[in-house]
């Protein structure tokens, strides 16, 4: 789609080399001499680009449509990425010709020549990357050259591909179909033309203008409709143009009535009638105000490509940010979390799973704050690992921490995230995969810390396991937490599992109890952490109901970085619907009662002895949770401190 605008003009960019994708055009577009864009432009067709020029991959006819059909967006369909390792680029991008993107960033470099570029969102940073320039896809470096529409390189005949056509196109005309409507067709075989996903179905309304996207993980049960049955479902990135409104609740609907950026925003859908709001234009992408986002394809599977979404090696202790050298008190309610993994169970699903990650936050005043991620997707499209890792992945890779006010204004909470499928932390039973993930140095240097990490899903069973931030506390204990909200529908399990190793050969021990049709998880809640005290464990059930695991009968050994507590793997309630389980992480420097912060020793509720002999020597060895004063030293303050909790006893447990 175009409009009028050129802006300003700047010369002297780099060159980047050719790239390998397949393209549709604008209207207006011209091509390179020689190539078949300008030998024959049709803005409804695909044409497959590299060594600097370009050959016409599919006509309007293969793709059973009608002359003045313009495809706005498109994807090959059959991206089933299952490669390992570090997030690097999980989206590439090109922009409308016109937009004058964001300084310092290459989308507002390349002004005015920048509508037939690729830029690269690259994982754990701010902005965008120039990927292939112009002249490398045959096209002329001239302000009115635009790309419309992209994926991946290698579109054949007898291939079935995904797209959209601009709003008035004759074929939507014909079919009383939408511009925000997704079709389908094998390539070559015009009557198997269909529509694959209403408007509606990812969180627009039939005037809405889709204008970019990228699947991952289809399936449609090979019709080319996503039909909403169990067995169906896809992950959908898109973009919408400035116009667009979505449907009322959505969050393309709220960046509609909120940000000129919305033309230039990256939604997520689980073609499930909702849309979550994946990259920002302006705080994450870096594009200007009214700038679109007008074509988009996933990182390639391949790690060789220049592009690739996963690139080779892992997180290792030297990704994990340390505690700042000039840093004042941690006022936080544990220990702040520097990175961490979610592990990936093989549970099945409902049929619409709802999810939301929440980062709990504190700074060095007391200060809190929640930052917050939720969205909805098809149970169809998690029966692979690489399906449920990747969701994680991406929404781990997407959140940002706000500095308003400040240059650049928001930044990556996360440096590094990688995905392992199968899990190489903790290859449990029933755990078929993990993604793990690295804080960013730059948001703990702002005076901010994770306090807690908290992820929901609808009876989708995960754990996050945390590491601390290095250089801080070296006796923190982690702090697994369950809650368990809504109404099972059926009977089924809800159950905890927990190994005393980080790695292969331990020993495993599961936690489980019954919920019954009709009962509330937070019954259910307390029924388990009566079952884990039984047992000679200690769990903690607060008037949320929700469930914090202080010890368990099997505990995994201090490891390297000093981390001890219960090593919870898995929890949740497999294959009961109706109920909503959120898994937390956080990490505790306390004691594991709620007496007060000086019950050291059990048997806790009591103060004793044993307590006042365990803070001597904690004092002693300068253990984090000695430091009653919050201050980082080790003296006269906390001796009085303790004095002055030892003699308040133990109220509520007591009387």
């Amino acid at each position: 789609m175009k409009r009028a605008g050129m802006g300003i003009v700047l010369i002297g960019c780099v060159g980047v080399a050719s790239g390998q994708v397949d393209v549709s055009h604008d209207v207006g577009t011209v091509g390179a001499p020689g190539s078949a864009i300008n030998a024959g432009p049709n803005a409804g067709e695909i044409f497959s680009t590299g060594g600097g020029s370009n050959v016409r991959t599919a006509t309007l006819a293969s793709l059973g449509l009608l002359p003045g059909d313009n495809l706005d967006a498109f994807d090959r369909g059959d991206v089933w990425i299952t490669t390992n390792g570090v997030s690097r680029f999980p989206l590439l991008f090109s922009v409308e010709a016109g937009s004058v993107g964001q300084m310092p960033y290459p989308a507002w470099m390349q002004v005015p020549f920048n509508g037939a570029d690729v830029y690269a969102i690259e994982s754990g940073k701010t902005g965008h990357l120039l990927a292939y320039n112009e002249p490398g896809l045959g096209f002329l470096t001239a302000p009115a050259e635009s790309i419309d529409a992209m994926t991946d390189s290698m579109v054949t005949p007898g291939q079935r591909v995904y797209f959209s056509l601009q709003q008035g196109s004759p074929t939507l005309l014909a079919n009383a179909w939408s511009g925000a409507d997704v079709l389908s067709v094998v390539i070559g075989a015009p009557a198997s033309l269909r529509r694959a996903m209403r408007a509606n179905d990812l969180g627009l309304i039939p005037a809405d203008e889709l204008d970019a996207l990228a699947i991952f993980g289809m399936q449609d049960g090979g019709d080319g409709v996503v039909d909403p049955v169990p067995s169906e479902g896809a992950m959908v990135y898109f973009s919408v143009d400035e116009t667009s409104v979505g449907a009322i609740g959505t969050e393309v609907r709220q960046r509609s009535l909120t940000s000129l950026h919305h033309g230039g925003d990256v939604y997520l859908s689980g073609v499930v009638g909702a849309n979550t709001l994946l990259y920002e234009s302006d705080l994450q992408i870096r594009l200007g105000a009214g700038d679109v986002l007008d074509a988009l394809k996933l990182g390639s599977g391949d790690p060789a490509d220049p592009f690739p979404m996963y690139g080779p090696g892992g997180i290792t202790l030297l990704d994990i940010p340390r505690k700042p050298n000039a840093c004042p008190p941690y006022r936080g309610g544990g220990a702040p979390i520097g990175g961490g993994w979610v592990e990936v169970c093989d549970s099945p699903v409902p049929t619409i799973v709802n999810w939301q990650l929440e980062l709990k936050m504190c700074d060095a005043n007391g200060n809190v704050m929640s930052i917050v991620k939720n969205g909805r997707i098809r149970g169809a499209a998690t029966p692979d690992p690489n399906i449920k890792a990747q969701l994680i992945k991406d929404v781990f890779d997407s959140m940002r921490f706000p500095k308003p006010g400040q240059t650049p204004n928001a930044i990556p909470v996360f440096s590094k995230v990688q995905k392992n499928v199968p899990p190489v932390n903790v290859p449990r039973p029933g755990i078929t995969g993990e993604v793990c993930f690295a804080v960013s140095q730059d948001v703990i240097d702002c005076g901010w810390n994770i306090d807690q990490i908290c992820f929901s899903f609808s009876n989708w069973t995960a754990n996050i396991i945390p590491i601390p931030v290095l250089g801080w506390f070296p006796d923190v204990e982690r702090r697994p937490m369950m809650r368990v909200d809504g109404i099972a529908k059926i009977d089924g399990l809800l159950r905890v599992s927990s190994t005393d190793t980080l790695g292969p050969g331990g020993v495993d021990q599961s936690f489980v109890v019954p919920i019954a049709a009709g009962q509330d998880g937070g019954s259910a809640v307390l029924e388990l952490a009566d079952q884990i005290n039984s047992m000679g464990g200690f769990a903690l059930v607060d008037s949320d109901f929700q469930m914090s695991i202080r010890d368990l009968p099997l505990e995994p050994p201090t490891n390297s970085e000093g981390v001890s507590g219960p090593a919870v793997y898995e929890g949740g309630a497999p294959g009961v619907d109706g109920v909503r389980v959120t898994m937390g992480a956080a990490l505790a420097r306390g004691p594991g009662s709620p007496c007060n912060a000086v019950d050291y020793a059990k048997p806790y509720g009591v103060l004793d002895f044993f307590d006042i002999s365990a803070f001597l020597q904690k004092f002693s060895d300068q253990a984090g949770d000695a430091d009653l004063a919050y201050d980082g030293k080790f003296d006269f303050f906390d001796i009085s401190l303790f004095l002055q909790l030892y003699s308040q006893g133990c109220p509520d447990l007591d009387g």
